[in-house]
């Protein structure tokens, strides 16, 4: 066989090879599709349960019905269950805080895939009663402070970053630093005395307002925007999959009246894209404070 004849050879093997490996790939993705049933979908526990089960019931039906197949809430008991679950292949999905994420992502190989169009600039506020005559944080010295969860982004990465910004570490700042575990908590706790300042979840301390669940609070400071909550998948995720779920968030359009009632459900104007990326000076200050 000539030189000519044998590279010819060589390279039809080679495609052979190549378009198995393709069809391998693409036969495995179906086969996971087809063996998921139920797609298994965990959030981040920074609200009671009950108030989680009717964020999510409109976003979760929506999946269902464009995913033609039954999508499952999981609420954790907290952040770091939410990351255990997720290691153990006990979700297929999840809705991480950007603090959780880097943790997933770095461990257990988590996928962003999209983020609501408010999460590329978040924000914490610290709150205060109304009738406090105070108007920087550095009157509160030696007075009582809540942060959210222990795992939070909004509720301890950010506000604990923000304060050591401002020379103030909190355990020696404080007469006490409590952590409320969800970030209504952290609210109300200042509604009823039990702390006299609190770093919260803006999002949530805005929606509390408009319930009037917050009569008698008000917003201190509200810190600059970063990065923050994000959707996130299995590596093992089948691609084809993937891709659908993504697809049916970025579908969501304020324009159709049903869609606009999801996207306000879950506080959304709509939905983008994530990147790692997109995480990169969250990570840099979670990487500072000791949070990875």
């Amino acid at each position: 066989m000539g030189g000519t004849a044998r590279a010819r050879l060589i390279a039809t093997i080679a495609a052979a090879v190549l378009l198995g490996a393709a069809l391998l790939a693409l036969l495995n993705d179906w086969q996971q599709s087809r063996a998921l049933a139920v797609l298994r979908v965990g959030v981040l526990p920074d609200q009671a349960a009950p108030v989680l089960e009717r964020r999510y019931a409109p976003l979760l039906g929506h999946l269902q019905e464009r995913l033609g197949m039954e999508v499952r809430l999981v609420v954790p008991d907290n952040y770091d269950d939410l990351v255990e679950l997720f290691a153990a292949g006990a979700i297929d999905i999840a809705y991480f805080g950007g603090l959780t994420f880097l943790r997933a992502n770095k461990r257990h190989g988590a996928k962003p895939m999209v983020m609501r169009d408010v999460d590329l600039d978040f924000r914490t506020v610290f709150l205060v009663r109304e009738e406090s005559p105070a108007r920087a944080i550095e009157a509160f010295e030696g007075r009582r402070f809540a942060f959210g969860s222990e795992d939070s982004t909004s509720g301890h990465l950010m506000p604990r970053h923000f304060l050591r910004e401002r020379g103030i570490r909190p355990e020696a700042f404080f007469s006490t630093v409590r952590y409320s575990g969800a970030h209504d908590t952290s609210a109300l706790w200042v509604q009823q005395g039990v702390v006299d300042l609190s770093a919260a979840n803006g999002l949530v301390v805005e929606a509390m307002r408009a319930q009037s669940r917050l009569d008698g609070v008000r917003v201190l400071w509200e810190s600059p925007g970063y990065p923050d909550y994000v959707w996130a998948a299995q590596g093992a995720l089948a691609e084809p999959l993937r891709e659908r779920i993504v697809a049916a968030f970025l579908e969501l359009s304020p324009g159709d009246p049903e869609q606009r009632a999801i996207l306000e459900s879950v506080g959304a104007g709509g939905f983008v894209p994530a990147r790692l990326s997109d995480f990169r000076s969250l990570s840099q200050i979670a990487a500072e404070l000791g949070f990875l």
